[in-house]
């Protein structure tokens, strides 16, 4: 008999090693890619091309409209015009420094992708998409301003930095990527920049880019370890910020209604409820990427 023959002694044939079945593709992300985009289109048509939705924000923009058009002096103007291109230029720099190595080429080429494509996303977006001047009363203020360009950057670099740390970082990563984003968020309403639906298109349109090219990501060792209860109770504060702050945003608004701004001065409520529109969606985005990555990591794990 010879040796080499794989045949056991009744001439059968060896069975083929069994192949581990191979892993579907988590439906998870497109859901979560649709409802951002989705977000997006109904941020524009509701708030933006309706008598309704004009007069809706205007509630809010009426409260720091005197600030539209002056020159930004301050710490926070200042910092809002400094911190999103920085922190953009330091995103994009992580993810070239992951390049040259084999190990982490990959994350850094999708961080790149997500990066660069929110923001040129937000750029064309704001280009193409006309702002009607509707006979509603509100006061016409330039073109379309949707989505943030502004908090494109920062929200687009909280999402970067989320791709390509390993998973015992997300949670600081994730802190102060949100508080990052929420403080460019409302800064950007409070010098009347931008009007909050501006910001909440600008989070979906970052969110969208990061949910698309999230799963093509490949985790280092250190990323497949279960999450530990610091990364559970960051997500689910964030979470809880997030819908919170847009919950109570969204009261504070209904309670504006009371006093029609473009029949007066602004609710005494309306600069909160601003505020807290403008900046609670950065927590949600950072909150489902950390849900996002987590449920990844465990898939992975399996």
């Amino acid at each position: 008999m010879d040796p080499h023959d794989a045949r056991d002694p009744h001439g059968t044939a060896p069975a083929a090693p069994a192949r581990r079945p191979a892993r579907r593709a988590d439906p998870v992300w497109a859901l979560a890619a649709a409802s951002c985009a989705a977000a997006v289109a109904l941020l524009y048509t509701l708030l933006v091309t309706t008598s309704t939705g004009q007069l809706l924000e205007y509630q809010l923009f009426a409260a720091v409209e005197d600030r539209w058009g002056v020159p930004a002096v301050g710490l926070a103007p200042r910092l809002v015009r400094l911190l999103p291109p920085a922190l953009a230029v330091g995103a994009g720099l992580a993810a070239l420094a992951c390049l040259p190595s084999r190990r982490t080429r990959g994350r850094g080429v999708l961080a790149l992708v997500a990066l660069v494509g929110a923001n040129a996303t937000t750029q064309v977006l704001k280009h193409v998409l006309p702002r009607p001047a509707l006979e509603n009363g509100v006061p016409w203020a330039g073109g379309n301003s949707l989505p943030s360009g502004h908090t494109t950057l920062v929200a687009a670099a909280a999402a970067t930095v989320l791709l390509l740390v390993p998973s015992r970082w997300r949670p600081a990563a994730a802190v102060a990527g949100a508080a990052a984003t929420a403080f460019t968020g409302a800064a950007a309403y409070l010098e009347a920049w931008h009007r909050p639906s501006d910001m909440a298109a600008a989070v979906a349109v970052a969110g969208l880019w990061a949910v698309l090219v999230a799963p093509w990501r490949r985790g280092l060792r250190a990323g497949r370890r279960r999450a530990s209860a610091l990364e559970r109770t960051v997500e689910a504060l964030l979470w809880a910020a997030g819908l919170g702050g847009l919950a109570a945003g969204g009261v504070l608004l209904a309670l504006t209604l009371s006093a029609p701004a473009v029949a007066g001065a602004a609710h005494p409520l309306a600069a909160v409820g601003g505020v807290l529109l403008s900046a609670s969606p950065a927590a949600v985005l950072v909150g489902l990427l950390l849900s996002l990555l987590r449920r990844m990591d465990a898939r992975r794990i399996r």
